[in-house]
């Protein structure tokens, strides 16, 4: 009778390696399918948040008559412009590539907006404020800086940081809860001493 308890612990054993190479094998194969649902998630996401963006800098520019000069200062100002400072869902950080004033790639595709003026002066931070790489100036637009195929086409572009999204491209999309329904046309901010 001792035997016996040994004999049924090796069957039990037997059963508990094939039951986890069966488990491996059904997670190997559902895996991939997983990973696909939620890089698509995160792409969604990316266009909500840029969005969010774009239309936070239209509001701004009406609200306060230029545009910000930093991602915070949509946050900070009164009223807000922005409910709050969304992270890059791609890389799930905050470092989001800023689209300045008067830069090529602030120009939405397709677009005849020619002639911006340059961006304001970049201010010069205090010995105890921003350091010295942080992006100033007028703000129109932000774009992921992860460069990583897309599972789909958006806009003509296949790669995250190819997704701009710009305040005032209004033959793309509306803003919610402004008057009319769509942004006027990108206006420059006007460059102080340039009349």
């Amino acid at each position: 009778m001792p035997r016996l308890p040994g004999k049924a612990t090796g069957y039990t054993l037997v059963a508990l390696v094939i039951g986890m190479a069966v488990l491996t094998i059904m997670l190997a194969a559902v895996g991939p399918v997983i990973a696909t649902i939620m890089k698509r998630d995160r792409e969604d996401e990316l266009i909500f948040r840029g969005r969010q963006y774009a239309r936070a800098i239209v509001l701004f520019q009406r609200r306060f008559g230029r545009y910000p000069n930093t991602l915070k200062e949509m946050y900070a100002n009164r009223p807000r412009t922005i409910r709050k400072l969304w992270k890059d869902p791609m890389c799930r950080c905050n470092n989001w590539h800023l689209l300045i004033l008067g830069t090529p790639d602030a120009i939405p595709a397709g677009s005849a907006q020619t002639g911006l003026q340059a961006p304001r002066p970049t201010p010069t931070p205090g010995p105890f404020g921003q350091s010295p790489d942080a992006t100033f100036g007028p703000i129109v637009g932000v774009r992921s800086n992860v460069h990583e195929e897309a599972l789909r086409e958006w806009r003509g572009h296949k790669y995250y940081d190819e997704w701009s999204f710009i305040a005032g491209d209004s033959d793309r999309e509306g803003v919610a809860g402004v008057p009319g329904g769509k942004p006027g046309p990108l206006m420059p901010t006007p460059v102080p001493g340039t009349q």
